[in-house]
């Protein structure tokens, strides 16, 4: 048995972090320079990568705040040839034309992902540029997409914008393919001034009706991009009071306004460090940022490495998507997984990669969290720690068996506080070890009760929010 509680919603301590933060920016966003503990690695690894092992938690504790951040920035040649690897095998499934294998390959990669920069910001790029599998119906292209993310998402924002509009995914998701001289389609341009740079209410209809004369001759030829002279109208163009051509001009200008640096570092903060980023710091870190050429690497950086993000308050402050919770449970407890199965799991939870529920993405937040979704979070907790324990399992592990003893049996201590540290909980404490030995049925021992105490560990409010 487990828990059946769902997480409660994290709204007081993100309003503290909140007034805390707005009564100092400046100091909010200073380099964290206090305690250092397993505890603080772990809310790291887990807010830059999805989660960690016990081992990588605890090396990550060995260095120093500065040192733990710098090595998730790292991108040798043994980085490169690995993520090389990584992308021959999604080409391939993205030739195949089937989404799950191609969203299960990426939550392979966000298992075993080191990079801040990687795979997580991926994900984080998809939901803020978000494209369906139903309406692009071009696999490649996704995958090209996604691609995209991972080797350049970490670069300055205006070059990225640029190359996800001309991009055959976005064109086709919102029929800028289609957008011809004399008929121009305002799908592409809205969503570039409204969801991608500036936000509801900073453009007029003007700007959009402007803009998409800008985006007139940009299609998909043969699966690439193709400007179409013939398509596009030549004539004057003034989008946000500046004279354009075309579409580049267009994300230049939309880039280069200072609402959108304002518009990009609350999302950003709202997405790594609490959902709700104070508007004093957003006004500083934006002007910094822009100072940067809207650098995403050096946002990143800024924002993990912050007092703020260290704030007892920010901990604990986000619920998890399915895939966070799912990644974050196989990074902490290992295994080999059957990336289909896994898939499957965060599709029943309400998360398909490469399917976001329309342009705007995920709701995200509470929305994560309702009754269905919960009974389908708590039956992957199950299946996760029947698997780790017996190899006959059909399910989530392959040849997982026998883990779970070892999981238990690496060094002396109390099975429920291990249960707890397994899942990156140990700060949580007595109280919350007594709680998930009272979720255990009296009479369970032995293997039963090892995995039962990991489902149950799982199963508590805390292991949702990150």
């Amino acid at each position: 048995m487990s828990p059946r509680t769902t997480p409660a919603a994290p709204t007081n301590p993100a309003l503290n972090l909140a007034a805390s933060a707005a009564a100092n920016p400046a100091a909010a966003l200073a380099p964290y320079d206090g305690p250092w503990t397993e505890a603080h690695a772990g809310h790291l690894l887990r807010r830059a990568l999805g989660g960690a092992s016990r081992v990588e938690v605890a090396a990550a504790a060995e260095r120093t705040p500065a040192a733990a951040l710098d090595a998730l920035f790292v991108r040798d040649e043994a980085t490169a040839a690995t993520e090389a690897g990584w992308a021959a095998v999604g080409e391939r499934l993205a030739r195949g034309g089937e989404r799950a294998p191609l969203a299960a390959w990426w939550l392979m990669k966000l298992v075993r992902d080191g990079r801040a920069t990687g795979s997580r910001l991926a994900l984080v790029l998809h939901d803020h540029f978000a494209c369906t599998w139903s309406k692009t119906a071009d696999p490649l292209a996704l995958y090209e997409q996604h691609q995209l993310f991972v080797e350049r998402g970490g670069g300055p924002f205006g070059a990225l914008l640029g190359e996800v509009v001309r991009g055959p995914a976005m064109l086709r998701f919102l029929d800028g393919d289609r957008n011809r001289r004399g008929a121009p389609n305002e799908n592409l341009a809205r969503e570039v001034l409204e969801l991608f740079t500036l936000g509801v209410g900073h453009y007029t209809e003007a700007d959009i009706r402007e803009a998409a004369r800008a985006l007139t001759g940009w299609t998909v030829r043969d699966g690439r991009f193709a400007a179409v002279r013939a398509h596009h109208d030549p004539r004057p163009k003034l989008v946000l009071g500046t004279p354009v051509e075309d579409g580049s001009d267009v994300c230049r200008v939309a880039a280069g306004q200072p609402r959108c640096a304002r518009f990009l570092v609350a999302k950003f903060w709202s997405a790594y460090v609490s959902p709700t980023p104070p508007p004093g710091v957003v006004e500083l870190l934006a002007e910094r940022w822009r100072a940067q050429e809207l650098d995403v690497a050096w946002l990143l950086r800024a924002l993990l490495g912050s007092r703020a993000f260290h704030e007892p308050a920010a901990r604990r402050s986000l619920v998890k998507s399915p895939v966070e919770f799912v990644v974050g449970a196989l990074r902490a407890c290992g295994g080999t997984l059957d990336l289909v199965e896994a898939e499957r799991a965060c599709a029943d939870m309400g998360q398909q990669l490469f399917e976001p529920p329309g342009v705007q993405g995920w709701a995200g937040g509470e929305a994560w969290i309702h009754a269905a979704a919960w009974m389908a979070r708590l039956r992957f907790a199950r299946r996760l720690a029947t698997g780790l324990d017996d190899a006959t399992v059909d399910g989530l592990f392959d040849g997982g068996g026998g883990l779970l003893a070892r999981l238990f049996d690496d060094e002396a201590g109390d099975d429920a506080t291990r249960a707890l540290e397994l899942v990156g909980l140990a700060e949580l404490g007595p109280a919350r070890a007594d709680a998930l030995r009272a979720a255990v049925p009296s009479g369970t021992s032995g293997r039963a009760r090892r995995r039962d105490l990991l489902h149950a560990a799982l199963a508590l409010p805390e292991a949702h929010l990150s």
